[in-house]
């Protein structure tokens, strides 16, 4: 029998992403453990989530205190891989959710993936998304032998070897001494040097929200407000797939790439596409202002 998935969600001040992340766990992976680490929300929506989540799962409340715009995401990924014996785990954070159920054949191309490539400690479970797609033509290959596809690296910095979502292997993570580092485009030199590619699944089962506002930052700039404004940014979830669509969907020719927007469906109304995930993406104007705007006000803050 293939081992199960614990998942893990990374949270901070979304109470209503966060709770609707879970959902999906429950709905697509019924009987499968969760494990939120919140990064010491402040918010009092979410806090109440939180309270309630912890009637059935698992709550870690710790504050990460990394330095950087990601908060204590990383801090909370190391707790999270030190404190599991769980043989497989599944990194998300709060503003994702689970797109269709998971079944025999999902479990079975991820032990896959782990015994074609034993040295391999990374698996992509998400979709791809529409703005990339032309890079994403350009350097996806499918691998026959593994079932997922690779990644050619080319100009990529990062999401070749490492993503911040993935599904893992933990003893060869822990075998090796992994640590997260703050930044993404820290770890994926480290995993290309111990683990090698990451798999993408063929059939994956997750997908990030669009247009969700932003969330770091205890005030937003004028620049951030009138670009979630202008986004469309609030509460998008995805419709979960129905049997029949998972089914042709892990049945379709494998050149026809993963592609959120090709796929899913949202579960009220629309937003153009291709789906936008921030909201300073397409909008480097805005993108700039919001800097000049927190460079201004930190030197305020330091002379007052």
């Amino acid at each position: 029998m293939n081992p199960p998935l614990q998942f893990f969600i990374f949270s901070y001040n979304r109470g209503r992403f966060l709770e609707h992340c879970v959902r999906s766990v429950e709905t697509c992976a019924p009987g499968a453990p969760v494990t939120v680490m919140d990064d010491a929300s402040d918010d009092a929506e979410t806090r109440a989530v939180l309270e309630r989540l912890a009637t059935r799962h698992q709550v870690v409340i710790r504050a990460g205190k990394d330095q950087s715009k990601h908060g204590g995401l990383s801090a909370n990924m190391q707790a999270a891989l030190d404190r599991t014996d769980a043989p497989r785990v599944c990194f998300l954070q709060d503003d994702m959710q689970l797109v269709r159920p998971l079944v025999d054949e999902d479990h079975g191309a991820i032990e896959r993936w782990f015994c074609e490539r034993p040295q391999a400690a990374f698996l992509q479970p998400a979709f791809l998304k529409a703005c990339n797609d032309a890079r994403n033509q350009q350097i996806t290959r499918f691998d026959a032998v593994s079932g997922c596809y690779l990644r050619d690296a080319g100009h990529l910095s990062v999401g070749v070897h490492y993503s911040d979502i993935f599904i893992a292997e933990t003893a060869r993570l822990k075998a090796q001494g992994w640590q997260f580092t703050a930044r993404e485009k820290g770890n994926e030199p480290q995993a290309q040097r111990l683990f090698g590619a990451m798999g993408f699944m063929f059939a994956p089962f997750v997908m990030w929200l669009p247009s969700v506002p932003a969330y770091r930052g205890r005030t937003k700039t004028f620049a951030m407000r009138h670009a979630e404004r202008r986004q469309g940014c609030g509460f998008h979830p995805i419709r979960v797939m129905s049997p029949a669509a998972a089914e042709q969907f892990r049945r379709r020719d494998p050149r026809q790439l993963p592609v959120a927007e090709t796929f899913l469906q949202l579960e009220t109304g629309s937003l153009p596409p291709p789906w936008r995930f921030h909201p300073f993406q397409k909008a480097s104007l805005l993108r700039n202002l919001d800097r000049l705007e927190r460079s201004v006000s930190g030197l305020w803050s330091a002379r007052a």
